[in-house]
């Protein structure tokens, strides 16, 4: 972790000018939670710990989802989206039904995890009552999501609705456009009933910022939820959407995923639109960002990755994208899966490790399975070490110049984890010869990966990150997931059915002596840090890579792999 010196953006005269603005905004969460349903809302604030209680205790919030009816927990526990759509068309469920369920699940999940930046509740129910009247009217759905409730990550552009991205300085930014997903997802019959959180600068795998605060992991509240789609996880987890649309530059759907036992897919680049959203990434060619689904279901990520491609169409939209459908899988006979227990250059920590092996063990006992061990012909430590240091010099290619101008004019104060990520690769800015020069490295790195292995292996089994749901503020390493971004090969993670156990997991395994693993491993005065205690209730989840442009054999895979090893819809 980086000391915490201060930057020029930095001005704590001119943040407190934006207090009342801050304040107003989170008011506004609670007025409408309240307005929905006043008796609810009493309910939950009596029966949900203080922040106090979530933030230092282990509480497993997901026992709050007894606050709704029997009914709305069916709803929000136990329909699919297949099962939602077939519902509303038998007329045994409205959609006015189902998305009040959701808002209450919602309810819920913001009281417990914080992980929600702007309700829609008056829109949403608007919303719901207008495709009841059309499925009356037409006896038709209006597409594949009519119905379903969908979570969306606050950076998109949502027309004429405060947009921040987590950047104080756009308060007063209100578009006038609408992200391309959005529309898409309103051409397929969603409802929108939320707008999740994601963190100072949207680059931590962790979730964090100055406007709404820390979002909490469901499964275990002292721990993070992941980042930066960590609001999307937090809410999907806690049965308050049916699907959650994130976006990953750098593991940031495929951590919040794994940090909360969800399924997340990390799509090749240019299959979802990016088109009208606020980041500092635009113009970014070397590392380029996704949008993506967490689910709680493999299943439902096939269904929804469909929907939006074949019924949305985002090239019609956007011509960025790419206009290639989502294919039906062709998955051969027996698939042969490479295994990296570690990526040769930070160990995971002893519960990761658990979960590969018990995970290949299980595999290796089905004959349509074939497992390679990976680690002895994987790149080395120091291949490693120069790949992720490239990486990390490619996402602050700018000298963080857009970052730090889009915190001055509020001045904001930077938290631990953007300082962090500002001193990636040195923080230096590349010039266009030293891009050029990282960007030939990872072209060569993709025919790489291409030709030595992927024409071989039909997929890749890693783990996502280092460690099992990490403490707030200190997820540093990124190369387990980021290394496929700049490959931009897609990945899918699902949970592995292991969770952290401190009596298994207290035993510290033989390190590494490159700076990347003392960073994760050791204290600022080269101690251990590690403590098993810390990470009670964290789950551990995997992830599973395939070719470019493949991803719904990535998809396909998974799913074979996920029934072999019980793992049920979450």
């Amino acid at each position: 972790m980086t000391q915490d010196n201060s930057y020029p953006s930095e001005d704590a005269v001119k943040f407190a000018t934006f207090g009342p603005k801050i304040d107003a905004y989170n008011k506004d969460a609670v007025d409408q939670m309240q307005a929905f349903d006043p008796e609810f809302y009493k309910k939950c604030t009596a029966a949900i710990p203080s922040a106090e209680v979530l933030d230092s205790d282990p509480v497993d919030a997901t026992k709050f989802w007894n606050l709704l009816s029997s009914e709305e927990q069916n709803i929000v526990g136990n329909l699919t989206i297949a099962d939602l759509t077939q519902k509303q068309l038998s007329g045994e469920l409205t959609a006015l039904q189902i998305t009040e369920a959701y808002i209450k699940a919602a309810i819920v999940a913001q009281l417990a995890t914080n992980c929600v930046m702007q309700f829609l509740i008056p829109e949403a129910l608007q919303r719901a009552r207008e495709l009841d009247q059309y499925l009356k009217d037409t006896q038709k759905l209006v597409g594949p999501l009519h119905g379903v409730v969908v979570s969306l990550k606050e950076h998109m552009n949502y027309k004429n609705k405060m947009t921040t991205a987590s950047y104080v300085a756009y308060m007063d930014n209100f578009p006038e456009n609408e992200a391309v997903s959005i529309t898409i997802l309103n051409k397929l019959g969603a409802v929108f009933h939320t707008r999740t959180a994601q963190p100072q600068g949207i680059m931590h795998l962790d979730t964090w910022n100055n406007i709404t605060g820390r979002t909490r992991n469901p499964l275990s509240t002292r721990l993070s939820p992941g980042g930066s789609s960590g609001g999307e996880s937090a809410i999907v987890a806690m049965h308050g959407s049916v699907v959650g649309h994130g976006s990953d530059i750098g593991g940031s759907v495929r951590a919040p995923a794994a940090f909360t036992n969800l399924f997340g897919l990390r799509p090749t680049t240019r299959r979802l639109s990016l088109m009208n959203g606020l980041s500092s990434g635009k113009g970014q060619e070397s590392i380029v960002a996704v949008q993506g689904p967490l689910a709680r279901s493999i299943d439902e990520l096939d269904s929804y990755m469909k929907a939006y491609i074949n019924e949305g169409k985002p090239w019609l939209y956007d011509p960025m994208c790419v206009p290639i459908e989502w294919r039906k899988e062709q998955l051969p006979a027996k698939i042969k899966i490479g295994v990296l227990y570690d990526d040769n250059l930070v160990t995971p920590f002893p519960a990761v490790s658990r979960g590969v092996r018990e995970t290949v063990a299980k595999l290796s006992k089905c004959p349509d399975i074939e497992i390679v061990e990976l680690n002895p012909t994987w790149y080395s430590e120091k291949e490693m070490f120069d790949i992720y240091t490239a990486n990390l010099k490619l996402y602050t290619c700018d000298g963080n110049k857009v970052q730090l101008s889009m915190w001055a004019p509020s001045g904001e104060p930077l938290l631990p984890l953007t300082k962090h990520y500002m001193k990636f690769g040195g923080g230096e800015e590349l010039s266009v010869c030293g891009n050029k020069e990282l960007n030939g490295m990872r072209d060569a790195l993709r025919v790489e990966m291409l030709q030595k292995y992927f024409s071989d292996l039909d997929f890749i089994l890693s783990p996502t990150y280092n460690g099992p749901a990490e403490i707030p503020g200190q997820s540093l390493y990124w190369g387990y997931t980021s290394f496929w971004n700049l490959l931009d090969y897609p990945n899918v993670v699902f949970p592995a059915g292991v969770y952290h156990d401190v009596e298994k997991d207290a035993v510290v395994p033989e390190l590494k002596n490159n700076a990347y693993e003392k960073m994760v491993w050791c204290d600022d005065k080269g101690g251990i840090k590690y403590n098993a205690e810390s990470y009670v209730g964290g789950p551990v989840a995997l992830q599973l890579t395939g070719k470019r442009y493949c991803d719904e054999d990535v998809v396909a895979a998974t799913k074979k792999i996920v029934s072999i090893l019980g793992i049920e819809r979450r």
